[in-house]
């Protein structure tokens, strides 16, 4: 909690309800469900105290996301205004009921602040960043002693915004359909590198591998072009289903993967596909178990392709982002045209394995090495579907479920190691042991020297348009991409440089859960996918620049510098 001091001599007292990550309130007027976040206090001498409430951040329920709720996430400001003539120290009660994506649990703290304070030698109010935030909720009401109530509730309405963005690469904009089929093609050729599809890949690989173990040339040439023709077709299909639901529903690419039920499926059904590996049971579509002949080849390969392109969906790689924004826009006819060249795209690799199916004699032949094959893609598919149940079920599970991933990984090398030479046992359970303090490393939160990036927030980004340099950077907990791009390029040393050199205040637009208001500033922006970032430069409020899927560090500075000339 502070006090500051306003011109009018009033003074305003701010209580931060600073949280973990992936926990949150609900607002004062939360909706249709949620208990309210309440604030009540009193001076010294006995006189209320007035609290002014900001209205959270509009999102679905995530115990029912058919219900939309305001919620407060962490680093919200409550506004406490002291009553003129009244006195320090100050009694208050917070009553609210915190919540995580798997539990709600009621909190009531008593508070007593300003013992020893002198009001009079505050820092001023108007000079903080919140000022602006807190003129517009003040000014919702105009009779301010009222304000100790609930705000009324709003009729929701959303902010418009008129930007006519530039591009960093203006040239590779789709501006028709000939030019978004061709651009998709090569789009849906790049997602076979990108990180969402990798879990797949070893899929493919599993399907492969078993291929090879037919004796017969005639049989595995018939069985490797089967298996690709329905993996294609499981590729073109969801594509096809993707086309029809983003167009129905205008969301942005990825967005299926808002919803936490989609994200815990999948993990499911992954974290199955790896236990049959391990020979725990054997399912009945897929079976990817070397040396098993599926029942159902076809069926396999089909929804092989269909997981495939649903774990596609959170990757954006180049020149997707502005294939998306021109076709999304479009009618149904040019919106299902331009999926389905994506989709050709991505399944380029294996139409030219049905055209050519005799390069399947390249792949190895089955041998004892292939165990060691099974087991590591299942180890690979065990660690995404912790990644997946980390993202659904909040990033606090990754500090268990990585090193749990670790220690399962190093057990089972340390116990197939045994009857090898001691040089190599004792080297692979070095290596084990390294892993595992490797990934508790990795997931224990680093301390961080203040908040690098500002939480979006309709009234303060408004404010700070055409008066600050702005750097508006559009990401989510399930885009693998966005996090690439946070570890290499927007690492907090970068962001401390670049706030210190050139000024920039960075901003960040949470799309993990649905945000309307962040995902109409994306589409005003061109874009309906992420990773996307803006920039604005004062004076220039309608024509940011737009930094679509990857960009580098030295992109990024060169723009900066640009600036300073």
């Amino acid at each position: 909690m502070h006090a500051f001091r306003t011109e009018a001599g009033e003074t305003v007292i701010t209580l931060s309800l600073d949280m973990e990550p992936d926990w949150y309130a609900y607002s004062n007027v939360p909706g249709e469900m949620g208990k309210p976040t309440q604030l009540t206090g009193t001076t010294a001498d006995g006189k209320d105290l007035t609290v002014v409430y900001p209205k959270g951040v509009r999102k679905p329920d995530t115990y029912d996301p058919s219900i939309m709720v305001n919620k407060y996430l962490s680093g919200t400001k409550l506004f406490i205004i002291l009553p003129k003539g009244g006195t320090l120290p100050a009694s208050l009660r917070l009553e609210l009921l915190l919540c995580h994506p798997t539990k709600c649990v009621p909190v009531r703290r008593d508070l007593t602040f300003g013992e020893g304070i002198d009001t009079a030698s505050l820092p001023p109010a108007e000079k903080q960043e919140w000022w602006p935030a807190y003129q517009t909720l003040a000014s919702t009401t105009s009779d301010k002693a009222s304000q100790t109530e609930a705000l009324p509730p709003e009729e929701e309405t959303f902010a418009t915004w008129d930007f006519s963005p530039r591009y960093l690469q203006p040239g590779l904009e789709v501006t028709g359909l000939l030019s978004a089929v061709l651009m998709g093609l090569l789009a849906g050729l790049i997602l076979n590198i990108m990180p969402c599809v990798l879990p797949v890949v070893s899929l493919k690989l599993s399907a492969l591998l078993n291929s090879t173990a037919m004796e017969s040339e005639e049989e595995r040439i018939q069985a490797f072009r089967e298996h690709n023709t329905f993996f294609a077709l499981g590729i073109l299909t969801f594509f096809l289903v993707l086309a029809v639901v983003l167009g129905a529903t205008g969301q942005a690419w990825g967005a299926l993967f808002q919803k936490q039920w989609l994200v815990l499926g999948v993990a499911l059904v992954i974290m199955a596909l790896s236990l049959s590996l391990f020979g725990l049971f054997h399912l009945p579509v897929i079976d990817l178990k070397f040396g098993n002949e599926s029942r159902n080849p076809r069926v396999q390969a089909f929804f092989t392709g269909n997981l495939t392109t649903l774990l596609a969906t959170p990757c954006s790689g180049p020149f997707l982002g502005g294939v998306l924004s021109w076709a999304l826009v479009q009618g149904g006819a040019v919106i299902a045209t331009v999926f389905i060249s994506i989709g050709v795209g991505m399944a380029s690799p294996y139409i030219l394995l049905i055209v050519n199916p005799r390069l399947s004699r390249f792949l190895p032949k089955s041998g004892p090495w292939i165990e060691y094959v099974e087991k590591g893609i299942a180890f690979f598919l065990v660690g995404t579907a912790f990644y997946l149940a980390g993202i659904a079920l909040g990033t606090g599970w990754i500090r268990v479920l990585a090193p749990l991933w670790a220690l399962l990984l190093g057990g089972w090398l340390w116990l197939r190691m045994r009857s090898t030479g001691a040089a190599l046992k004792w080297g692979i359970r070095m290596l084990s042991l390294l892993l595992l303090a490797g990934t508790i490393a990795w997931t224990t939160p680093q301390t961080v020297e203040g908040n690098n990036w500002e939480t979006f927030e309709v009234a303060i980004f408004k404010e700070k348009l055409g008066k600050e340099k702005i750097f508006l950077d559009f990401t989510a907990d399930w885009c693998p991409t966005c996090k690439a791009l946070e570890a290499t390029v927007l690492t907090p040393e970068n962001i401390r440089r670049w706030k210190s050199k050139y000024g920039v205040t960075f901003i960040r637009v949470d799309l993990t859960e649905r945000s309307m208001e962040g995902e109409g500033v994306l589409r005003a922006l061109g874009s309906m996918s992420i990773p996307t970032a803006a920039l604005f430069r004062p004076g220039e409020v309608h024509s940011p620049l737009v930094l679509r899927d990857l960009f580098t560090e030295s992109q990024l500075e060169s723009i900066l510098k640009s600036w300073e000339k």
